[in-house]
């Protein structure tokens, strides 16, 4: 165990699991792929904001049938594990250093594979509502996912007793570089866009033993 390192955060999109668990929702649901790109691209380039983007995704949520409590958990039920994500988990608890998820996702799947892979602080920066019939009613969001993950992370911080220059966080994209910046010990992977803002660099979660 690092001595200088209390504290793991992991991202859970391309990191914990091998895909984006948004854009599976949006095409289970019944976006085209090219409609899922075109808002994030309208996002990305400034066009609308974050809370603009989630709510032109709700709009078009709800023009289909599955938007449902049902149909979203179903659609958020297809995952699978990053290549040694469960074994990293497992290792990095019981060399006895304090496990966090942090994600831009959305609440349903944060909860689920926190609890199969007993990480007891996890936080969504999405919360979804739905109405007394189970249909999806609303997006809550704490907020552009950049600044809002790092502030989850500082909460854990100050539950926990721990600095934020104690923490190490795993992740793949750009809205993991506040956390990265404001913890000094970023890790990423081998071909990642963020590579470059990196403390470290790993080929995959089989190799954060090495590091941790």
């Amino acid at each position: 165990m690092d001595s200088n390192i209390k504290l793991v955060c992991f991202d859970l999109d391309l990191t914990l699991i091998s895909h984006n668990s948004w854009f599976d929702l949006s095409i289970a649901i019944g976006i085209s792929a090219e409609e899922d790109k075109r808002l994030y691209t309208e996002y990305k380039t400034g066009k609308i904001s974050y809370e603009e983007w989630n709510a032109q995704t709700l709009e078009k949520y709800l023009e289909h049938d599955d938007a449902t409590r049902d149909g979203v958990t179903r659609a958020l039920s297809n995952y699978r594990y990053a290549d040694g994500a469960r074994e990293a988990v497992k290792d990095l608890q019981e060399k006895g250093y304090q496990i966090v998820l942090i994600s831009g996702s959305i609440d349903i799947i944060v909860n689920r594979i926190a609890e199969e892979l007993g990480i007891k602080y996890a936080k969504a920066n999405n919360t979804f509502l739905f109405d007394d019939n189970g249909r999806l009613s609303g997006i809550s969001t704490d907020g552009d996912d950049r600044i809002a993950k790092a502030r989850h992370l500082e909460a854990f911080c100050d539950l926990l007793g721990i600095k934020m220059s104690e923490c190490a966080c795993i992740g793949d994209g750009e809205n993991d570089l506040e956390m990265f910046r404001r913890t000094g010990k970023g890790i990423t992977f081998t071909g990642s866009p963020i590579e470059a803002e990196a403390w470290k660099v790993i080929h995959s979660l089989r190799d954060v033993g090495k590091i941790l």
